[in-house]
């Protein structure tokens, strides 16, 4: 009886353990979502809740123009929270920012946002921007596929703890 009932809190702990934390979440967001903006280098920096893990090509921010092509950006570069990037702007519209980071619990986050561009000043961009190569013929990441080995022990933990665990019918002394 003491078995089913070490067995039953077990299983219990197992069920109700503490939940997952959350990811990183972005705090702040230079240029700021929907504002306006001035033609001219930009600086796209990105501010996280926790450090960021640098783990060589795992960061990326991607600056779009208002035709939907890319715009020259530098690669992001990472220093604690903060991911950050330079751009050239000349063409008045609205861009989309798209970022992909490593947070600091292993797991890639992305988001995206827009903010609108002015060039009342006649700006012009120059060439000085060395863009960060992006590679987007690459196939998209795909799961792991082991997770049918840790589905299958975890189904032949529960059947041993259950065989460990069953009444047995007593047996007749003869």
């Amino acid at each position: 009886m003491k078995l089913n009932l070490i067995g039953l809190g077990l299983l219990v702990s197992l069920l109700v353990g503490p939940g997952a934390t959350a990811h990183d979440d972005v705090i702040d967001q230079i240029p700021a979502p929907g504002s306006q903006v001035e033609a001219g280098l930009i600086e796209i920096k990105l501010d996280f809740s926790n450090e960021l893990l640098d783990l060589g090509s795992g960061a990326e921010i991607l600056v779009t123009g208002p035709d939907g092509s890319p715009a020259a950006a530098t690669c992001a570069a990472l220093n604690g929270t903060l991911a950050s990037a330079q751009t050239d702007l000349d063409q008045a519209g609205t861009y989309n920012v798209a970022w992909r980071v490593v947070s600091s619990d292993g797991h890639p986050i992305e988001g995206t946002y827009k903010f609108e561009l002015l060039n009342t000043s006649g700006y012009v961009a120059s060439a000085n921007i060395e863009p960060c190569l992006i590679a987007t013929s690459a196939p998209a990441p795909q799961e792991p596929a082991n997770y049918w080995l840790l589905f299958g022990s975890l189904g032949l933990a529960a059947a041993g703890l259950f065989l460990f665990l069953r009444p047995r019918k007593p047996r007749p002394s003869n």
